[in-house]
Formats: C-alpha cells, structure tokens, sequence
C-alpha cells in the first residue's frame, strides 16, 4: 500500500505521469497501473484524465493529498528511529524568506543547536510562496516569512514586528532595487511610484549584496531596520511603517522533539524576549 500511497504524492505533485515514472524509477505503465489499482481499492477516482499530457486531481484527490503526507512522514520516522535508535539524529528544515534569513535567523541558530545537539538543522532561503508550497509539501518543518501567505495546511503565527526605513546616504543619486518579485522590490518600486522619483537603479537580486553596498556607503533603498548594520544611517518612513513577520508550521507536526523546537523558536522570536532587546 505503501508504494501506491507514494506514486500517488508524486502524480499528486506533478500533474504528470511521466514526470512521476522518472522521479521514482518506474515505467509510465505501472504508475498507471498504480494509480488505478489504489482508485480501486478507495471506490473513487482520484485524476481527471482529458488526454492531454497534464491530468487534474479530483476534489477527493485534494482532500486524500494532506492526510497521506501525514501517513508518509509518520511512518519515516518511526522507521527511522527503530533504526537508529541511540544514534538517532532528528532532521529540522527552517526555512526563511530573505529579510527573515539575514536578520532572525543568525541570531537564534546560536542557542537553537545548543538546546537541540542532537538534531541536523537545515536554512534554506525562499521566497515566502515557495515557503508555503514546501511546507504543504512536508518538504520543510518551519518557515519565516514577512508576506501574511495563507494555506489551509498551515498555521500562521505573528513572532514580531519589523519596521522598513530608508537606509544609506539620503543624498545619494542611485537606489537599490531588489528582484521585482520579492516583497521588498514590490515595495521599493512602489515608493518610487507613488514618490515621482526617478533615481540612477543599481539592481540587486541579493539581499547581502544590497546590505554590502549600503555599508560601503553606495545608494540607499527601503529595507528592514532588523536587517542594519549599526553603522548604516537610515530614516523612517511613516508612509511605510511597521509591518508583522511570520512563523510557519504544518498544522500538525508529527514529531515531538519538532514541536518541542517549534515552541523554542517562537519563545526566541517573541518581542518581549531579552535576546532581542
């Protein structure tokens, strides 16, 4: 059942037979035939078939998707740790926006791996959408973000607040303009806009470049206050203002010692807490 369970995810992921054969090493005819054999045994069909390439899940499909995922991960790790017992070492995937991964994560990594020795952690850095899809994915544990994206998957919590500014030298003729598809490039285009200005662009599609640059005093762009370096000069912008960063979590975490680390990260990320003061 297994094995029906995981081409079933793959098909579910991919919208296609032959991408799913190729991933997992099978013929495209027996993950047709996989498919149609776990249709059988749930009296339900689970893709729409209109004989292109492409084939669309069912709305039962959509409701099988989240639970199977759950079915997967448990028992992954439950065969893990019979395994391995003692030497068992717990996989974390942290994964973060860019703001979230220049200012947050640096500053919990230090007392995160020393209250977990025993766990490998990962921090990928994505765009807040690619977050989420992972996250329905069960490809990543957490994410942190600064877009309110919404998932009946996940769960959102605010961990604290973040005020965008002006930084670099204020008389400087050129801006740095983030990748136009990130929150702080829709931000900084729109500011422009709205503001009639019509600066010399230095593109960046790195937030440490950008944050390189303004150190070395080049240009000046809106980018979170939490991200400076002290000696960077900046100015707020009420037109702008604060605004919420995020924690994400699957709405069910499987492991114990995962959830145990969900609760540590947010007691680090709470505005209250001294680590930040």
């Amino acid at each position: 059942m297994f094995h029906l369970l995981k081409t079933f995810l793959s098909v579910y992921e991919t919208h296609n037979f032959t991408k799913t054969a190729n991933s997992l090493y099978l013929s495209q005819p027996t993950v047709s035939a996989q498919i149609r054999k776990l249709e059988e045994d749930l009296n339900v069909s689970l893709f729409i078939r209109n004989g292109k390439q492409e084939i669309l899940p069912t709305k039962e499909a959509d409701f099988l998707y989240p639970r199977v995922l759950k079915i997967i991960e448990e028992w992954n790790d439950a065969m893990t740790h019979i395994s391995t017992q003692k030497n068992y070492r717990e996989k974390c995937v942290l994964a973060s926006s860019q703001t979230c991964g220049t200012s947050l994560i640096p500053k919990i990594v230090p007392t995160l791996v020393k209250h977990f020795p025993m766990v490998n952690f990962s921090f990928p850095v994505m765009s807040g959408k690619e977050i989420v899809q992972e996250l329905e994915k069960a490809k990543v544990d957490f994410g942190l973000i600064e877009t309110p994206e919404r998932s009946e998957l996940i769960d959102r919590h605010v961990i604290t607040k973040d005020e965008l500014v002006l930084a670099g030298d204020p008389n400087s003729d050129y801006w740095l303009l983030p990748e136009t598809d990130s929150p702080l490039g829709f931000i900084n285009e729109n500011y422009l806009k709205y503001n009639n200005l019509s600066p010399n662009l230095i593109r960046t599609y790195n937030h440490e470049m950008a944050l390189a640059l303004l150190k070395h005093q080049v240009g000046k762009t809106i980018i979170s206050k939490l991200a400076l370096d002290p000696a960077i000069p900046y100015q707020p912008l009420d037109s702008v203002g604060e605004r919420n960063l995020y924690f994400l979590t699957r709405k069910k975490v499987v492991s114990e010692k995962l959830a145990r680390i969900s609760t540590f990260i947010q007691e680090q990320l709470a505005p209250t807490n001294e680590h930040f003061s």
